[in-house]
């Protein structure tokens, strides 16, 4: 499924913000016009889509920023259909005052059902919130005081101001300022500190983490948010129809959600409205031309070409209606990128001259300061003993390098270090706090990331965007501040002008606004440590960072690496080029089978008989390997 591309900032993403801006504004002018030139019977459909287009909106934020599918949307939507009825019929209570509680009601119910549905996956979710559904619709057709199987009826048309909005063009006309509303919204949460975040989250889970995304709670809020969208859906729904049954909150209504999210385009914040609009116009129009071509056609075969036709355009239009608009905007421009044709981004750009300290700040402990504490790790998977009761310690300022040969147990270390792995055993305490078992992100809270010995470079958006989502434990936005985007935009103001500056100190400035993906390796390499450094950490683990990088790029690196040492970062790599981290590190340690054979100082290692056997593959009692190891320097391959 298409989903939005989070390109933020930068020209490209500011195109993009007046993209929305103006798409939003035509839109408008055509909803106000609508209701007036179309016949009667397209308003009411009308009405139908604005309607539904507020539960779809809510969805496609789901699935577009938070990457979940729900098969149970429905229930949210009937369940504010049916508080907003009691409210009105049973307790007499405004029908503006009942939205509000109705709404309020059903946000508490997906924050109930979200915390344990959302620690599934994929098409487990998707079964899970279909059961729900299922449960809503039981138990609205089971409880009298909800009207059982007849539902409730007498529910009155909205009035203000004293005036009743009882007519189709009325009513549509009541709905359109909260549907453009509601759109504002969304835009303002897609193009957010959220909307960045979940966006990384959708390339990269473990990478978005690591820079201190709590995943889960970025996608409890917007599960809440996009149920509280179903339930204006559902009280609007109420108010139109005079009457809330059983069937509001049944599957097809769910799947019909689904469609117009999907048929709009999860690409732009407005596609929802377009695939309501779309979804709507075929239901209806099918029903009016079967019969026709068809005679004597009845539902069933209606719903067949409904299906038929759906499916089709879904084959070729993959990405929605929003595909088709953004490859003919391409044709008519006479280009094929997106970005409008910027130039290939430079190559073996050098990073700055300077050599003394980078990245030094106030508040970091003081060289020599024990910072990261490991004791006893152990990691067995089945039988088999990935790491053994490693012990090791690394101080502020120094670059602790952890080597060995292919399948000794580093990256397991790392992923145990980090989080991204739970330990079988033993302790990991980080500045401390013990984050043994615990999500990426908690590392990252106590002031330590990681890089990726594969590139976990967030594609879908630029090189500045990546940079910026390491900044998100510096800012502080919440969902309603984004949505607000009033009280968010000083410090987006300042988060991409922090993460500018930092890429500008890395040589990486003129790429800030290009796609991460499309820069060479090595400049991706450069661009996945910048944003780890945006995080302003106190440790840094970089696991290979110097595969694949040509020998002028691992000499800026090693000058970098050194720089950040001078600035008092501590550091722990694993790398296999063995001879450019004795060049580089403080102290070494060397693991062999999950166990670590030797550490200190990297003459020190590279004399010890038992690291030279390792590496070639003898019995430290073998005269051949002691005798290498009294070579001196420059024998280890």
């Amino acid at each position: 499924m298409a989903r939005r591309a989070l390109r933020l900032p930068g020209p490209s993403a500011r195109r993009s913000r007046r993209g929305d801006v103006i798409g939003i504004s035509v839109l408008a002018v055509l909803l106000a016009v609508f209701p007036f030139v179309a016949p009667g019977s397209l308003t009411n459909v009308g009405v139908y889509a604005l309607i539904y287009s507020l539960a779809a909106l809510g969805l496609s934020l789901l699935m577009g920023l938070a990457g979940q599918v729900s098969l149970g949307h429905a229930g949210f939507f009937a369940i504010g259909a049916y508080t907003q009825a009691v409210l009105v019929t049973e307790y007499e209570v405004g029908g503006l005052l009942a939205s509000v509680a109705a709404v309020a009601v059903t946000m508490a119910v997906a924050l109930a059902v979200g915390l344990p549905l959302l620690r599934l996956r994929g098409h487990y979710l998707a079964l899970a919130t279909l059961g729900f559904g299922i449960i809503v619709t039981v138990l609205a057709a089971e409880s009298t005081f909800l009207g059982a199987t007849s539902g409730i009826f007498g529910i009155p048309k909205p009035e203000f101001n004293g005036r009743v909005y009882n007519s189709t063009t009325e009513y549509f006309l009541l709905l359109v300022p909260v549907v453009l509303l509601a759109l504002l919204l969304a835009r303002n949460v897609v193009e957010s500190r959220i909307g960045r975040a979940l966006g990384a989250v959708n390339d990269s889970e473990v990478a978005a983490e690591t820079l201190g995304v709590d995943t889960f709670r970025l996608r409890l809020q917007v599960f809440v948010l996009s149920a509280a969208y179903a339930s204006v859906a559902g009280t609007a729904f109420a108010h139109w129809l005079g009457v809330v049954n059983p069937n509001a909150a049944n599957f097809p209504l769910s799947v019909s959600f689904l469609l117009m999210a999907v048929l709009g385009g999860l690409g732009t914040v407005y596609g929802a409205v377009i695939g309501a609009f779309a979804v709507e116009g075929l239901d209806d129009g099918l029903r009016r031309l079967i019969p026709e071509l068809v005679p004597g056609a009845v539902g069933e075969v209606q719903l067949i070409g409904f299906g038929i036709l759906l499916t089709t355009i879904m084959i070729f239009l993959p990405g929605g209606l929003y595909q088709l608009w953004t490859t003919a905007r391409r044709r008519l421009s006479g280009s094929d990128l997106e970005d409008g044709g910027a130039p290939l981004p430079a190559e073996g750009a050098a990073l700055p001259p300077d050599e003394g300290p980078l990245l030094a700040r106030e508040g970091r402990p003081a060289a020599g300061t024990p910072l990261l504490e490991v004791s006893g790790l152990t990691k067995r998977f089945g039988g088999v003993t990935a790491v053994d009761d490693l012990d090791l310690t690394v101080h502020a300022g120094e670059i602790v390098a952890l080597i060995g040969p292919n399948g000794a147990g580093k990256t397991t270390a790392f992923n145990m270090i980090s989080g991204a792995v739970a330990p079988t055993a033993g302790t990991v305490t980080m500045a401390g706090t013990r984050v043994e078992g615990r999500k990426p992100h908690v590392f990252a809270r106590a002031g330590a990331t990681r890089t990726f010995q594969n590139l976990q470079i967030f594609g879908s958006s630029t090189v500045l965007g990546n940079v910026m989502v390491g900044r998100h434990l510096r800012s502080r936005t919440g969902l309603i501040g984004a949505a607000l985007v009033v009280p968010a935009r000083r410090e987006e103001r300042a988060v991409e002008a922090s993460a500018r500056e930092l890429l500008d100190l890395l040589g990486l400035g003129a790429d800030a606004d290009r796609l991460a993906v499309d820069l060479p390796f090595g400049r991706q390499r450069l661009v996945e440590i910048a944003r780890a450094l945006a995080l302003q950490p106190d440790l840094l683990l970089l696991d290979e960072p110097m595969a694949g990088l040509s020998g002028a790029e691992r000499r800026d690196l090693a000058r970098l690496l050194r720089r950040l040492r001078a600035g008092g970062m501590a550091i722990v790599l694993v790398e296999h080029d063995v001879e450019a981290v004795l060049a580089l590190a403080d102290r070494v340690a060397v693991l062999e089978d999950g166990v670590r054979i030797a550490l200190g100082t990297p003459e020190q290692v590279r004399h010890d008989p038992a690291v030279v056997a390792a590496y070639l593959g003898v019995e430290p009692e073998d005269s051949a390997a002691v005798a290498v190891a009294e070579t001196g320097p420059g024998e280890l391959p």
